[in-house]
């Protein structure tokens, strides 16, 4: 029958739904329960894709579809197989009798509207709106594989851990709009998630090691959705500043208009047609021809800072914990303006052995003193 796995309809299985706290518990409050749970060890998470829940599955007569998390207003749910044709060299490879979760999304632009607004269209339409990019499928669990169910039996580690790598290494690889999730725990978890939030990403799902698959349940004792609440933010010192780099070896060199003359110590703004009408040549053919000229930052043409020194009190004494480079232009060209300032930054990690990895700026803090960024606050 259309949709049924191992006597089960999957076609029509409802979807579990993910638990958020609820909007009136505090910051503190989600922070001490989603640290506990990740700390504990028992609990597996990983990114959350910013798109739309979609269940992939082949049932035993070897029909492929591709539903929605809710149904329409016919009470039926829709197969949007044919809304993302990339998909089915995957698809093809893999065994009669599977069931996969995912989310489906747009990378340059992870917003669930953008999304929505492709898989809801017409086919002929969805198809022509992913000329200029294609949706991807971020696969998250597995429901059933080669004919057996794993609903009733299965739990979240063996479904995380074991079979989903499994699936990921044998027919995976070339998958060109297929991506998988990867499970982590503890500390490395906890990592992580604030590289994701760091980078702006919307957060994580984690599951406790043991649950099962709860069709149309929502339960806090086996999922939790990890969102900004929980990202980690540092005070910090602006303490100085680094020289910016002076040769550019950036992707964009053909178009590149910051220029030096070795020669002649001039810094030229590269302007092709003028300089061709005026010299007969141009800067980037003079480039390629080995000539004396050469690519450069536009921090360091400009004379500006090339990145921020980011530093801590500690014994009463400013200690320099990492660099940031992440600020406005403005900033860059007044750094004097900005040295000695406190301000909030966040980072991907925040190093045992004493600095942080890949900071980013939030904003100045002009409510708290340079010497309230200490050391301790930071390192523990």
């Amino acid at each position: 029958m259309y949709g049924y796995i191992d006597g089960v309809d999957f076609y029509n299985l409802p979807a579990m739904k993910y638990y958020a706290p609820p909007k009136t518990w505090s910051a503190e409050k989600i922070k001490d329960l989603t640290t506990s749970r990740i700390f504990s060890g028992e609990w597996l998470g990983a990114q959350k894709r910013d798109g739309a829940f979609y269940m992939f599955g082949i049932d035993e007569d070897g029909n492929h579809f591709l539903r929605p998390r809710t149904a329409g207003v016919n009470g039926t749910f829709p197969n949007k197989i044919e809304w993302v044709p990339q998909f089915k060299p995957f698809f093809d490879k893999l065994p009669i009798g599977t069931c996969l979760l995912g989310e489906i999304y747009l990378k340059s632009n992870e917003q669930a509207k953008s999304t929505t607004s492709i898989i809801n269209c017409l086919k002929e339409k969805a198809i022509k709106r992913q000329e200029k990019e294609k949706l991807r499928f971020y696969i998250f669990d597995v429901l059933a594989w080669a004919g057996t169910s794993l609903l009733n039996d299965v739990d979240a580690h063996e479904r995380f851990e074991l079979i989903l790598p499994k699936i990921e290494t044998r027919y995976g690889a070339g998958a060109e709009y297929v991506d998988f999730a990867h499970y982590q725990r503890g500390n490395e978890l906890w990592n992580t998630l604030q590289n994701i939030l760091a980078n702006g990403y919307e957060g994580i799902v984690i599951t406790n090691e043991k649950a099962l698959y709860e069709p149309g349940k929502r339960s806090t004792k086996i999922s939790l959705k990890v969102k900004k609440e929980l990202q980690e933010t540092i005070d910090c010192v602006l303490m100085g500043v680094n020289p910016p780099t002076k040769v550019y070896t950036g992707k964009e060199i053909e178009t590149w208009p910051y220029w030096f003359n070795e020669y002649t110590n001039e810094k030229i703004v590269r302007n092709d047609t003028k300089e061709f009408e005026e010299t007969g040549t141009t800067t980037y053919k003079l480039y390629l021809d080995g000539g004396p000229v050469t690519p450069v930052t536009k921090n360091w043409f400009n004379g500006w800072a090339g990145s921020f020194k980011l530093g801590a009190y500690k014994d009463g004494k400013l200690v320099e914990i990492g660099n940031l480079s992440g600020v406005t232009d403005e900033m860059k060209e007044n750094w004097k303006n900005y040295v000695g300032k406190p301000c909030e930054i966040t980072a991907m990690e925040i190093m045992d052995t004493g600095g942080v990895r890949h900071p980013k700026f939030l904003r100045l803090r002009d409510d708290i003193e340079p010497t309230d960024c200490t050391w301790e606050k930071i390192y523990g």
